[in-house]
């Protein structure tokens, strides 16, 4: 199920949000998109209005979100959502449906999130087992801090790390008290515990440095991201030399909320070259 909205008139955007979250995400810049594409807003299995969809793989994510793509439209993806996007850009390059994309646009992402020998600028994976385990045991907890790493080093964020863990932690509350009352009523902004299991799962193993296609690629950074170190520019160019990358200064990991200007107008400027 998916949410559709914005310029009938406009290219198809697919957007995919990242862990934790849901397509509500995009509320900053929501307007702007909608003025410019016909948005297709993307809730993974296990998240908002897909809350109750089990998906137990990449291969069950990519299995339900490609039947709601249109043709010729461009995907963007934030995080996670940047793995999912690569993914299943990946599926139709195999299955030779690679110009039903005109564009991917991977958004504090990257080829592989975690660290290793031959990757140094990612997360290690002692920490991605760590909020694995933190999942485990405190769900709310984990998912305060985990909004608090996106922006930390980036000043005047309170206002947004507030309203993203009211949104969810709110939500997941009312989700514990209907399940403790034997209801039946789940509230869709509720991230499920084995969507957010496998996703952690999917950061700590997904690795597609050696896809290659055509499809053009615009990978939009942050210079203050915790998550996305910026010294992988030099990785990623070295693995896709005619790609685009484009660095936001004074940003976290979430861009599109601390520097909504700056990142619309270089995602637009992107997309449109390729429409």
């Amino acid at each position: 199920m998916v949410k559709t909205s914005g310029n009938t008139t406009g290219e198809s955007l697919v957007m995919i949000h990242g862990w934790g979250m849901n397509s509500g995400v995009w509320e900053s810049i929501r307007s702007e998109l909608e003025s410019e594409y016909l948005v297709i807003w993307i809730d993974l299995p296990g998240y908002g209005i897909n809350s109750n969809i089990v998906a137990k793989s990449m291969k069950d994510i990519i299995s339900l979100i490609l039947p709601q793509l249109p043709d010729n439209t461009h995907l963007l993806g934030w995080s996670l959502g940047g793995l999912v996007v690569q993914a299943i850009a990946n599926e139709l390059v195999c299955t030779n449906q690679a110009d039903k994309l005109k564009s991917l646009t991977l958004v504090a992402s990257s080829a592989k999130f975690s660290q290793s020998d031959d990757w140094q600028h990612a997360i290690t994976k002692i920490v991605l087992s760590n909020f694995s385990q933190s999942l485990q045991e405190d769900i709310q907890g984990t998912l305060r801090r985990f909004v608090a790493l996106q922006f930390m080093g980036v000043k005047g964020t309170r206002d947004i790390q507030k309203k993203l863990i009211d949104g969810i932690l709110l939500n997941t509350a009312k989700y514990k008290m209907a399940k403790k009352g034997g209801g039946d009523k789940i509230c869709t902004n509720t991230p499920h515990y084995q969507a957010l299991s496998l996703g952690l799962e999917i950061l700590k193993n997904a690795d597609y440095r050696k896809v290659s296609h055509k499809i053009p690629k615009h990978w939009i950074l942050a210079d203050k991201d915790r998550l996305i170190p910026p010294a992988v520019i030099n990785d990623l160019q070295f693995l896709y030399p005619d790609d685009q990358i484009t660095l936001l200064e004074n940003a976290g990991h979430a861009p599109f909320m601390t520097s909504p200007d700056e990142f619309f107008t270089c995602m637009n400027s992107f997309i449109k070259s390729h429409s």
